[in-house]
């Protein structure tokens, strides 16, 4: 019996020596969760990594477990002030990306019609989505929210929002996957913060071990959290 303990509290002593930093990802898209988590493990094996496809989750689970580090837009790593930004994913040389609002048949102009529903993915808590909303599109037009990023067009085909909002990689994405006659309208204002990485208290010892993982990961891996490189 007491060899048998001895040998759990060694396995016990392993695991743990062995673990390596907890990274959490968020980064609302089509590709699914669990394909993310799957293709950043393999690339970044010394890591701890889970992907999560709810903002609920996220901050549920930042809250009892404090990862090293977690990975997401600004707007959402904002939601995290005990993590600061170590580094900017970029794509095309820019650190942001383009939002659009996308409707079926015409375009859509919230101006002339703000009292209509928006749909929107939830990736902040309701008052701050609500002010990143009112940043983006102009009038006051109603938040429709949705937890993944799938759920956006059967609202417009089904017709219970005039319009959705989103990045342009996710628009073409929805082109490629729907029959329907999709416009899209750009935003004067539709600059959003892509992927960045927030270390939990500026870094610490983590940082030599995360951001080399991050830095030596392939251009495929990085396309899954729409960047094509680090700054």
């Amino acid at each position: 019996m007491r060899r048998l303990i001895g040998i759990s509290l060694l396995l016990a002593f392993l695991g743990s020596a062995t673990a390596g930093a907890k990274v959490f990802v968020f980064y609302p898209s089509l590709a699914r969760p669990l394909a993310i988590q799957e293709a950043l493990a393999k690339k970044c094996p010394g890591l701890e990594i889970t992907v999560f496809g709810r903002l609920a989750d996220l901050q549920a689970l930042v809250a009892r477990e404090h990862p090293q580090a977690i990975l997401a837009q600004t707007a959402v790593l904002k939601q995290f002030p005990g993590y600061l930004p170590k580094l900017q994913g970029m794509r095309k040389g820019s650190a942001t990306e383009d939002f659009v609002l996308l409707s079926i048949d015409k375009p859509f102009d919230a101006v002339k019609t703000p009292a209509v529903s928006i749909g929107v993915v939830g990736m902040l808590d309701r008052k701050e989505m609500d002010g990143f909303v009112a940043g983006l599109v102009p009038g006051a037009a109603r938040i429709n929210r949705v937890t993944k990023v799938e759920d956006l067009l059967p609202l417009l085909i089904f017709q219970s929002v005039s319009a959705v909002l989103v990045s342009e990689a996710n628009m073409r994405e929805f082109r490629k996957k729907s029959q329907a006659n999709l416009v899209d309208v750009k935003l004067e204002k539709g600059k959003v913060g892509l992927v960045a990485a927030g270390l939990k208290d500026g870094g610490g010892d983590a940082e030599r071990e995360i951001l080399p993982a991050l830095h030596a990961l392939d251009a495929g891996t990085l396309a899954l959290l729409g960047v094509d490189a680090w700054k």
